[in-house]
């Protein structure tokens, strides 16, 4: 029999985009180490960067600028210019993590209530666009070394100031398949391999909380809270996520991965002749043969396959498990008849007998077609292919699929 499918979340493949880093210059700051920071970004040598990152830093620390807009600006143009230039042998030691400083201070800046000059926040909205190419481009190494941890800090930071960037720069980001969207979806799937479970779930729980209610992210969510034994959390993040979508039948799939996961498919009935009442389709049917059969009532369960495949002729293991519904418990009826039959009513029971096969037969061939099952479910598909073939007598199909299962095993 085969099971429901869990969702699969594909983990999207982040490509380094070449961005030229155009940066804007600064108006003169008030407060020495801003200003002398600003002035050695002038030059565009190396040097001068080392210079003005030395007096950025002391900017940093300084209480008297520690949180002045314009401290933050300058910083941000400060690292991302070292992000940049990270190949540089007299940066050696100084990129590191280059990109993310310059996010955060560019974040920093945009988010401070004190006073901007208007070139200020001209400024700030071209750095950001530098910051945001940096921070991208600098995050791309940890996929490589599977450090989701330091991924999560990246995509939150990258998504808290993607809505700052200018039209040209979102638009250059699109062109890429940049979006705000992407990254948040990215976000969502690094999340759920954070070491942390608690971090794990406020990410994943923020998320939903400023809207992004798509199943994978709920799915994400409530699977942390499986992680941590939380099962009641689990389920209930999904319920509401559900109610807010009106019945989705995507996030209702989810409900059904929530249940198979922890083997608890039963309490699954009410919720899928509901939901088969507010938005039928092949999967929810699929779904309710699949229950009925785990309870033994094959003949329901042969019903609403059937039913599956008539919504969708491509519903693979609705084919699937039909076929196989076929062979292993009509057979039994028609065994039964046969055995009490005789003369003319054991030559009906005959035709019965090929009749089912031979339907059994087409469902399984077109499961078969399905070029994404697993070797060993292909291989028990084409004993069961094999079996019908010996019962119809077709030698040729017998010895056509006694060779596939020699050749694939």
């Amino acid at each position: 029999m085969k099971h429901p499918k869990m969702m699969n979340n594909l983990f999207k493949t982040t490509l380094g985009i070449a961005l030229t880093l155009g940066f804007a210059q600064c108006s003169t700051a008030q407060i020495k180490a801003v200003n002398s920071a600003e002035f050695a970004l002038m030059s565009n040598t190396v040097e001068d960067l080392i210079t003005a990152k030395e007096e950025i830093d002391k900017a940093k620390i300084n209480p008297k600028s520690a949180e002045l807009p314009k401290m933050y600006l300058v910083r941000s143009d400060v690292y991302a210019r070292i992000a940049g230039a990270k190949n540089n042998e007299l940066l050696k030691g100084l990129t590191d993590a280059a990109g993310l400083e310059a996010m955060i201070s560019i974040r920093k800046f945009h988010e401070s209530s004190m006073p901007k000059k208007a070139e200020e926040k001209e400024n700030g909205i071209a750095l950001t666009g530098n910051a945001f190419a940096a921070g991208y481009n600098e995050a791309i190494a940890y996929f490589a070394t599977k450090n989701y941890d330091s991924l999560c800090i990246y995509y939150g930071e990258m998504i808290n100031i993607f809505d700052y960037l200018d039209t040209a720069m979102s638009r250059n980001l699109a062109n890429n398949k940049i979006t705000k969207e992407s990254l948040t979806e990215t976000y969502a799937q690094v999340a759920t391999m954070h070491s942390n479970k608690a971090t794990k779930i406020a990410i994943l729980q923020g998320l939903i909380d400023k809207g992004n209610t798509v199943p994978a992210i709920v799915e994400g969510l409530s699977r942390a809270y499986l992680s941590v034994g939380d099962t009641a959390k689990a389920e209930n993040c999904i319920r509401t996520a559900l109610a807010a979508s009106n019945n989705n039948d995507a996030m209702f799939q989810v409900l059904v991965n929530f249940f198979v996961s922890i083997k608890q498919e039963q309490r699954l009935f009410a919720d899928v002749d509901r939901q088969i009442g507010i938005e039928p389709n092949t999967r929810l049917y699929y779904t309710r043969a699949y229950l009925y059969e785990s309870q033994s009532k094959f003949t329901e369960a042969i019903a609403d396959y059937r039913k599956a495949v008539e919504l969708d002729e491509f519903n693979y293991d609705a084919n699937f498990n039909l076929g196989l519904a076929l062979m292993k418990y009509e057979t039994k009826n028609l065994y039964n008849k046969r055995s009490a039959a005789v003369g003319a009513k054991k030559k009906l029971v005959d035709e019965e007998f090929k009749m089912l096969y031979t339907d059994a037969r087409k469902y399984l061939e077109r499961a078969l077609d399905n070029a994404d099952y697993s070797t060993e479910d292909q291989i028990n598909i084409c004993k069961a292919l094999k079996s019908a073939c010996i019962e119809l007598g077709d030698k040729a199909g017998e010895e056509k699929y006694a060779a596939l299962i020699k050749g694939m095993q």
